[in-house]
């Protein structure tokens, strides 16, 4: 029950946040529900290579969180509001556990959502203001860094309350480095190809600063 209300204090308070009447316009009326129907599905898929041990967290994995793409576009706190039904669609509606769903709300959600965040914001302070920086910067890196930081941050707390006799270190890292670049890939390339197509949808373009040149 506290990972239930933590997640929903989270949610609420990202609510709280986020622009008034924001998913009333668009394009978040419509695209919400198609991005927390895409990510939900998303989140289910993992094939692996063939052969491949059961239960091991190595080998070739595609997973998509979503987490750093969705801040890139709208911000945090919308990013957070939209992944809260996406984790309870996609895991408590599948495996029928409210904990699970709570877990995966707060570890592949909230973290990453918060050092996508933080990696932003360094990169539009300090590196100079190119298209090529927002796509590799905001798309690639800040999806990378998110993931690599929330695994590193969960593995010092189970350092931390001993509880990591039971992992394989090497394949968790191994793993973690895996799903990173994948993170990052996916969300640089969906990134870069909505600044084509449809930047209005990416608040962190400013055509004026990137385009003025």
């Amino acid at each position: 029950m506290i990972w239930l209300g933590l997640a929903v204090a989270i949610f609420l308070g990202a609510l709280y946040f986020s622009p008034p009447r924001a998913f009333t316009k668009a394009p978040l009326a419509w695209l919400g529900p198609a991005a927390i129907l895409f990510l939900a599905i998303a989140w289910n898929i993992s094939p692996s290579l063939p052969g491949q041990p059961s239960g091991k967290f190595y080998g070739l994995i595609f997973h998509f969180y979503g987490a750093s793409l969705l801040t890139a576009m709208f911000g945090p706190a919308i990013a957070l509001s939209i992944l809260f039904p996406v984790a309870f669609l996609g895991v408590y509606v599948i495996q029928g556990s409210y904990v699970e769903a709570s877990q995966h709300y707060l570890m592949v959600c909230v973290l990453p959502t918060i050092f996508a965040y933080l990696s932003i914001q360094i990169i539009q302070r300090f590196i100079p203001k190119h298209l090529f920086v927002l796509i590799m910067g905001n798309g690639y890196v800040a999806a990378f860094v998110s993931v690599i930081l929330s695994g590193v941050f969960l593995l010092l707390i189970q350092l931390a309350m001993g509880t990591t006799s039971q992992i394989d270190l090497e394949g968790w890292l191994l793993g973690l480095i895996i799903i990173a670049f994948m993170e990052g890939s996916l969300s640089g390339m969906l990134l870069a190809i909505l600044l084509i197509f449809r930047p209005h949808w990416v608040s962190t373009y400013n055509e004026e600063a990137y385009m003025s040149r």
